[in-house]
């Protein structure tokens, strides 16, 4: 898929599984999707059933243990649910501070 200047791809997501450890369980497997750009996705699940993994694959923070991600926009950010005691960051200054180690102003 071609795309002009400003125009974004959708993220797929094409049979990626995530497992911790080469024989620990797998978390995730099997996923396809497509989020489209532009748009609110919402992931819902109990506990346990991949969430943040996914969410943590889509932002590129890990690595599929299988499969493919494409599509990916070149700035991407996760806000962990819990900050390790060390980082006491806010959801807004985690970002901010994701920003500014990647080169951005404040202002960006």
């Amino acid at each position: 898929m071609t795309t002009s200047v400003g125009e974004r791809e959708p993220v797929r997501l094409a049979g990626v599984g995530r497992r911790y450890g080469s024989r620990g369980p797998w978390v995730l497997r099997g996923v396809d999707l497509e989020l489209p750009p532009g748009r609110l996705v919402r992931a819902v699940g109990p506990n346990g059933a991949g969430k943040s993994t996914l969410l943590r694959l889509v932002a590129g923070v890990d690595a599929p243990a299988e499969g493919r991600i494409t599509g990916r926009p070149p700035r991407t950010a996760y806000v962990p649910e819990r900050f390790p005691p060390a980082l006491p960051f806010t959801a807004h200054g985690y970002l901010v501070h994701l920003a500014r180690l990647r080169g951005l102003r404040t202002g960006a």
